[in-house]
């Protein structure tokens, strides 16, 4: 069985890291604790845990059934915690965990540059290998435990916990690990983490819409010196920044709860744990229950795709499906370094019904890789439509010699050369 690490960056959205609740004895919040640090992990847990142990259970609708071992470490300890549980993608030590959309290997960051949504692979794969300092704790399904990055008691930590005590809580009741089992596509890795992880920040939202305003500016502290580079070994200055390897690996948390949240909605604490035991398969049913939250469930996995040849003679570099997240980014080349790759409005289509890539060497460049994307459309209209609102990434991706055609009836076919 594969050891899920469950876990990852602090914060809830995008936005600032939270202020410290408790419940009450008659289940309701209070405040207090607004000044996080004054006293050790190890000194509040007796309080605190407890309490956000009842809400957790209260919130998602589910009993606990054993109690879940809870400590904190402090950063390099933090760090061989995680390493000896699983790599920075969630391996466990002895076994190969299935990779996401936004693991480098296999073609997948030459991949992405030869569509122009990182400047090069190798800064792909630089920004990937930055990503476990913003770990601030995980749940072990292996240990059953849970482990926050900190010594002291902040807003940061009480929210990790809060999300990580959800996980624990769920694995209580679904086997998380059982649809790793199988031989999943990186969509359908995502897919199952934006469930996963969904079911968690959705929890870790009610948390915080319960605070008030003294509370989110305590909220808002605790976030502004979680990024304060004196705080702590400099580490986050020699980190490299991709915004593209932020918003896949954010993906699940961004996106998740939206989906799960509808679900909660429609069939309660029972739906959701339905929905952890038989996941998600694509990014297109998680975001689906941003317009339309029945949506969600009811979409069809992706069709089958021949993958498109690369040139006789060219080193393949590898072969999958780029999902319709990736594809809906395409169009904010022109905003991404500044506002990132996050979706404001809508996806680019509904008609999606599939895609495969194949990545190859240049062979008049060794240093440059190039890609070809074969994208299945449900119907003539939505290859149409999608060939227009890819315009302008045509356009913004003018390095990368980006260009697409239609392929028949309902295929479009995307093609460009970037930097490895």
């Amino acid at each position: 069985m594969l050891g899920l690490v469950l876990g990852g960056c602090s914060g809830l959205g995008v936005g600032a890291l939270g202020g410290v609740l408790v419940a009450g004895s008659d289940g309701s919040l209070v405040g207090g604790l607004l000044g996080g640090g004054e006293r050790s992990v190890a000194e509040a847990l007796p309080e605190e845990l407890p309490a956000l142990r009842a809400f957790v259970a209260e919130e998602r609708g589910l009993p606990w059934t054993e109690e879940v071992p809870v400590r904190a470490l402090d950063d390099a300890e933090f760090e061989v915690a995680l390493t000896d549980a699983g790599d920075e993608t969630g391996a466990a030590a002895d076994e190969e965990w299935p990779v996401g959309l936004d693991d480098p290997e296999d073609g997948r960051a030459e991949t992405y540059a030869a569509l122009g949504l990182t400047p090069s692979a190798t800064t792909y794969r630089d920004a990937w290998a930055s990503g476990d300092s913003a770990v601030t704790g995980f749940y072990d399904t292996e240990t059953r435990e849970v482990v926050l990055r900190g010594t002291g008691w902040t807003p940061l930590v009480a929210e990790t916990l809060v999300h990580e005590l959800v996980h624990a809580l769920d694995h209580q009741h679904v086997d998380l690990d059982a649809p790793l089992a199988a031989d999943l596509s990186p969509e359908e890795v995502t897919a199952h983490a934006a469930v996963v992880e969904g079911s968690a920040e959705r929890v870790a939202w009610a948390w915080f819409d319960a605070l008030d305003d003294e509370q989110v500016d305590a909220y808002d502290l605790a976030w502004d010196d979680s990024w304060d580079p004196g705080a702590d070994d400099g580490s986050w200055e020699d980190a490299v920044y991709d915004p593209l390897v932020d918003a896949l690996a954010q993906f699940p948390y961004e996106y998740g709860h939206v989906a799960v949240g509808a679900v909660e909605e429609d069939a309660g604490a029972e739906g959701v744990s339905a929905l952890l035991r038989d996941p998600l398969t694509t990014t297109e049913q998680v975001l689906a229950a941003r317009p339309d939250p029945s949506a969600s469930p009811g979409l069809a996995d992706a069709a089958e795709v021949a993958a498109p040849a690369a040139p006789a003679g060219a080193e393949v570099l590898g072969t999958g499906r780029l999902g319709l997240f990736v594809l809906s980014l395409l169009p904010r080349l022109d905003v991404a370094e500044d506002e990132g790759y996050w979706l404001e409005d809508d996806v680019v289509t509904f008609a999606w019904a599939g895609d495969a890539f194949t990545t190859w060497v240049d062979p008049d460049d060794e240093d440059r890789a190039c890609t070809a994307v074969l994208v299945r459309l449900d119907d003539a209209r939505g290859r149409d439509d999608l060939v227009e609102d890819l315009g302008d990434w045509v356009a913004e991706a003018g390095a990368v010699s980006a260009s697409l055609a239609p392929v028949g009836q309902t295929d479009v076919e995307l093609r460009g050369c970037g930097e490895r």
